[in-house]
């Protein structure tokens, strides 16, 4: 390792040189004349949302200064100042204000301190302020008030003559940290004919900087929930400052190398490292079995470390860091430069191995969080319904939202139940709490419902039973619940709920009803009245909604007014599409960011009269069965021939093929195919189990959408020749369904009965209505 300055202590070159002198030249005089106990810079980040730390004075306490401040968080005396353009003065007072409304500040103002800041600005340009900290506090003369707006106005007229001469004011990814003593060359950088670099790097020395960026990344890590969460905070945290180009962060699982996280690697690079054997000889494997840290200045060095390697040539230099957990190594991290040499000094190595163990330690908490979740969640998912009724009566549209992240998953449900006369059994219930208790209490509740309302009984029956159900169950939890039969040869519905809202409905008119039945007390709370229940007629064309409170943003609008807006919803968008529709309420009534679970269930009652109905049609097909595909083509002949719209058969045959193979492939599971035929439309709607495309490894952001770009290009075919088409999460899986328009000249022909022989390979584009 030699000892040469790495390019972490190299000045740069550019404005970004100028830039750094002048605020190292502000910094230098301020501190001189006022020493603080810190002494910052902020500048505007690059899409000016943020002041961000640009430079400081390295002192004992620099290590504390805030990492980055909201404009428009007025909190900050920061942000008051550069929106202001006024010198502020935070006293204690002022201080334990801003811990008050904001508690994260307290890591960064730990102690009783004065702060005063002047805002870097010129009439035209805001560019940042100047940041000085006492401790312990002390009084500020108005001199020195004065000389401190001074420097910040004389630095904001230089900076704003750098902009001018086409030069960029934005803060640096990592702030640099500078001496305090005044520059044996001048500090007065105006004009300066030759650059001087008034700066030391961030990582010259395990001083402030280290302890800045140390600081950052435990913060950070401790709030990275998911793997994806880590891989952004190791990059920005302990690449970019090294100045790294790409990384990827491998775990040690079953004996086999796994990359849990990548950024900046060709695919080519990730597959050849996934799966790797802990038993074969690699850069990756051997540093996790020797426990070393492996440096390779040049590819070449790499190759001859390792001659039978497949190594690109994307990349100079490759460093590999064995991440350690609670005292063992558990995977590496692989660090690539793009020049050769020595990437890292010795005392980069030793920060970096320092950093990365915290790395290990939160990406094994992340994987083990994303199993747990992702098991509840599954089991959650599993007790729900697998598939909706497809009826010619009624159309049926689901929505479920499991817990946010950092929540325990609940007892949120829904059933749709065929009774045994014909009719439907529409069912939304909510147990109390948020634990797998709560999932359990579902399920079994959710079995004790569907199979008394098989027996035949009433609404009220059903939840009485339920109740007394629930009752002998070994649990202190109770459930809301709602039960809704529709007769569906008469519209007729009978209702009973057990503290639970009741059925929200809008008819062809645009009139809302809102049932309401005697209420009931939750289901294994005592009922001495027992349960009673009400009905009411649905007309042909009415929609209606059953949810649960999650799906509400009560919080902020009371209970009354959010039921109020998914009622204008109802009434506003009856006519829409009734996934379109769920969509819509799903998106404005549940807040968002909610942690939540919600449930919403959507029923068109369509009508019992046959020349009102639509025509319905469903076949299935196996998981992983591409050759049924061509079957579904011999199903879509024969059904279109029996509705008389064959013409429609070449664009509905490669719409469905597209729709069903891309279920087929990232689904893993069955897959159901219905269509559903109305006077001017045709619906297909794919069903499969799987509401998650699968997503092996954690990406940023640019090469998720690559990755979507590649596996998406069917779904480009769907919006060219679809009239309308969407995907949505329903419950156990989601529906993918799409519309083909029926021309204007077909649907004559078939009220004329002048037949509708179709010749193959003659396309007619429907989109819109149109022929062509």
């Amino acid at each position: 390792m030699n000892s040469q300055p790495s390019p972490r202590s190299t000045p740069g070159t550019g404005p970004e040189v100028l830039r750094d002198q002048i605020i190292a030249s502000a910094l230098r005089r301020v501190y001189g004349r006022l020493p603080a106990s810190t002494c910052t810079a902020y500048l505007l980040t690059a899409d000016a949302r943020a002041l961000a730390p640009a430079m400081t004075v390295e002192t004992p306490l620099s290590f504390t200064i805030a990492p980055a401040v909201p404009v428009d968080d007025l909190t900050w005396p920061t942000a008051q100042a550069h929106r202001t353009g006024s010198v502020v003065v935070c006293d204690e007072e002022c201080v334990r204000n801003v811990i008050r409304r904001s508690p994260e500040a307290l890591i960064h103002i730990p102690v009783p301190m004065v702060v005063v800041i002047a805002p870097i600005r010129t009439a035209r340009h805001r560019f940042g302020a100047l940041a000085l900290r006492w401790v312990p506090p002390r009084e500020m003369a108005e001199e020195d008030l004065r000389f401190l707006r001074a420097v910040a106005d004389e630095s904001a007229v230089r900076l704003a003559e750098l902009v001018e001469r086409g030069g960029s004011v934005e803060a640096p990814p990592v702030p640099l940290f500078v001496s305090g003593r005044p520059d044996p060359r001048g500090d007065d950088v105006a004009g300066t004919a030759t650059p001087h670099p008034p700066v030391t790097a961030a990582w010259s020395a395990a001083g402030g900087p280290f302890l800045f960026q140390l600081q950052r990344l435990a913060t950070e890590l401790t709030a990275a929930v998911h793997t994806a969460d880590v891989l952004a905070v190791t990059r920005a945290r302990t690449v970019r400052p090294f100045l790294g180009r790409a990384l990827a962060l491998c775990l040690a699982e079953a004996g086999h190398l796994h990359v849990v996280g990548a950024a900046g690697l060709s695919r080519g690079v990730v597959n050849r490292i996934e799966g790797t054997p802990l038993s074969q000889r690699t850069p990756e494997t051997d540093t996790i079995n020797e426990i070393a840290v492996k440096i390779f200045p040049s590819v070449r060095a790499l190759r001859l470390g390792y001659p039978g390697l497949d190594v690109d040539l994307e990349r100079e230099a490759r460093a590999y860091f064995p991440l350690i957990s609670h005292g063992r190594p558990v995977g590496c991290c692989v660090l690539e430069f793009a020049e050769s040499g020595d990437p890292l000094r010795t005392e980069e190595i030793a920060i970096l191995a320092i950093m990365l163990e915290q790395v290990g330690q939160s990406l094994e908490r992340a994987r083990a969080y994303e199993a747990e979740h992702t098991l509840t969640r599954t089991i959650q998912r599993s007790l729900l319904p697998r598939s909706l009724p497809h009826l010619s009566e009624a159309v049926l549209a689901t929505r479920y939202f499991s817990a946010g992240e950092g929540a325990e998953v609940g007892g949120d449900w829904y059933d749709v139940v065929p009774l045994p006369d014909g009719g439907l059994g529409l069912v939304v219930g909510e147990v109390a709490g948020n634990s797998l208790d709560a999932v359990a209490v579902m399920g079994q509740l959710r079995s004790g419902v569907r199979a008394y309302a098989a027996e035949g009984h009433a609404p009220a029956t059903v939840l009485e039973r339920s109740s007394r159900l629930l009752a002998e169950l070994d649990t202190d939890l109770t459930s809301t619940c709602c039960c809704v039969w529709l007769d569906l040869a008469t519209g007729i519905t009978s209702i009973a709920t057990a503290g639970h809202p009741g059925l929200l409905i809008t008819d062809v008119r645009e009139r809302i009803v809102r049932p309401r039945p005697p209420p009931g007390p939750p289901l294994g709370a005592p009922a001495p009245q027992g349960y009673r229940q009400s009905e009411v007629q649905l007309a042909a064309g009415s929609v209606a909604a059953l949810f649960t409170s999650g799906l509400l943003d009560t919080r902020r609008q009371g209970s009354e007014a959010a039921v109020d807006r998914v009622i204008r919803l109802l009434a506003d968008h009856r006519d829409e599409d009734l996934e379109v529709l769920a969509d819509r309420i799903a998106g404005l009534g549940r807040p968002r960011g909610s942690r939540d679970q919600a449930a919403l269930l959507l029923v068109r009652y369509e009508g019992a009269r046959p020349e009102d109905r639509a025509r319905v049609a469903r076949t299935s097909i196996r998981r992983h069965d591409f050759h049924a595909v061509a079957e579904v083509r011999g199903f879509l002949h024969d059904l279109l021939g029996r509705w008389e719209v064959l013409p429609l058969l070449d664009d509905l045959e490669v719409l469905t093929s597209e729709v069903v193979t891309n279920a087929l492939i990232h689904a893993h599971s069955e897959v159901e195919l219905r269509l559903r035929e109305y006077p001017d439309r045709i619906r297909v709607e794919v069903r499969d189990s799987n509401p998650y495309p699968p997503v092996p490894t954690a990406l940023l952001e640019d090469e998720v959408s690559n990755q979507e770009a590649e596996s998406g290009r069917g779904l480009l075919i769907v919006d060219a020749l679809a009239s309308a088409w969407g995907s949505s999460p329903a419950g156990r899986g989601k529906t993918t369904w799409f519309e083909l328009a029926i021309p204007g000249w077909l649907r004559g022909r078939r009220r004329s009965g002048g037949g509708t022989e179709a010749v193959r390979g003659t396309r007619w584009a429907t989109k819109g209505g149109q022929v062509s």
